[in-house]
Formats: structure tokens, sequence, C-alpha cells
């Protein structure tokens, strides 16, 4: 979204999933963000250009084939088309996973560190845009509650920023991913990330489409190097977290 556009914005909706949360290095959460009055017509667009190959509740990354590859090529170009009224947002947050240290900072707790990261995220929407928003996490097992962590952006943006916004984050909810198109794509762009930031592409036996799906997502954003962050804003970020 423009300058211009961000400080108009009213009302977001935020959707966030993740990649490689277990069991691999780099750690990669991704977040859309679109104007919550546009969000049935970007999700009717996304819907419609991976048809017929690719009905709905199927597109994830874990699921890229030969077969369906040209549906998430055109899912993936109907995303980028929108840049022409930057009507939805993609940004990433990576985590080298080796420097965290749950024992010193999280309880002990890994659970609680994704928890920090997803907070992370979310702040820096809140930080990027104007207006207040709706959270949509993927759904997953947690002890905390979305109301625990609706109440620490709050608070979080009003002790940080000096925010004079009546608490921006209205809703956190989680979301069922058959059920929302941008989840997916949100998936699917984080697993393209994080296939690089794995060396998984390097493998004997790297899929194939995944290799292509990858490359072309990372074409389309204009990254050449995964393991450097992109500028804070704009249609497609990544920022890597240096961890204390």
């Amino acid at each position: 979204m423009s300058d211009a556009a961000t400080s108009a914005l009213r009302f977001a909706d935020i959707y966030i999933d993740e990649s490689s949360h277990t069991g691999h290095r780099y750690l990669v959460l991704g977040a859309i963000v679109a104007a919550t009055e546009d969000v049935p017509k970007v999700c009717a667009q996304i819907q419609a250009a991976r048809l017929p190959e690719l009905p709905a509740r199927k597109m994830k990354w874990t699921k890229v084939s030969i077969a369906k590859l040209p549906a998430y090529r055109r899912a993936v170009d109907a995303f980028f088309a929108l840049r022409r009224t930057r009507t939805a947002d993609f940004h990433a947050l990576v985590v080298d996973t080796t420097k965290q240290r749950h024992a010193v900072f999280n309880q002990g707790s890994s659970e609680i560190g994704f928890n920090k990261e997803i907070y992370q995220l979310a702040m820096k929407c809140g930080r990027l845009y104007e207006g207040v928003f709706h959270v949509y996490p993927d759904r997953r097992t947690t002890t905390q509650t979305t109301e625990q962590l609706r109440l620490m952006l709050n608070r979080g943006i009003k002790k940080n920023y000096g925010d004079r916004r009546d608490w921006p984050f209205r809703r956190l909810q989680f979301r069922e991913p058959e059920d929302c198109v941008l989840l997916q794509l949100a998936d699917v762009f984080a697993g393209a990330l994080a296939f690089r930031l794995n060396d998984h592409y390097r493998k004997p036996d790297a899929s194939l489409a995944k290799i292509e799906l990858s490359a072309h997502v990372l074409a389309r954003a204009g990254i050449t190097d995964v393991m450097r962050g992109t500028a804070p804003s704009g249609p497609f970020t990544v920022w890597h977290r240096k961890l204390q």
C-alpha cells in the first residue's frame, strides 16, 4: 500500500501463518495485510486464478506438485498483480532458531518463544499501518489465549510508540487455513522463503515443483538474496530478527 493509502487505511485484516516451525534452522512467519473492505475482492481474484487445477481448501506449500504448479504460479501472480492498487502486502519475519535461548528468555518453552515472534510480526504491522486491525493467525494448539496476545499487542504499541489510537488491535482470532485463502497464500509465501533459507532446494531429492515455485515467488518479489532483509515497508518484505 502506498504511503497515502496506508495513512488513510481505517480497518485492516492481518493473516499470519508460519513455515518450518520445527526441526529446521530458519523459522519463517508470514503475514498478509489487506484492507478489510478489499478482502473479499482479493480472495476472489486469487481463488479464480488457481482454478481449475487447485480448488478451494487445497492450497498449501507442502502440497505443491508438478501437476498443480501452474495453478500455484497463477495464484502468486494474482497477488503481485495487486501492486497496481497495492490492495495487499506480505511481510515475513525470519528467526534463526539456533540463536533462540528459551531457557533464558522463554521459561524454557519454545511455545512462548513462538508466540513472541507472532507478537513481533503483528507489532511491525501496527507500526506500518494506521487504523485498527483484525488479526487472524493460523489455528494451532497453544496455552496462551488470543485475548492475552491481543492485550499484549495493544499495551506494546502504546508503550513503545505512544500510539494515540484507542486499542488498534480490536480482534485476534484463530482461523482455519482451509477456509481462508489469504492464510493459504501466506503459507505458500512463507514456505517459499523457508525452502531457500533452509537449503531444502539443494537436497538431491528436492521437489522440482517447489524449486520452481520458490524461485518464481522470489523473482516476483525482487529478492535475490534471502539471507538479507528488505526495506521495512513495501508489497513484499523480509525481516531477519536479531536475537539477543
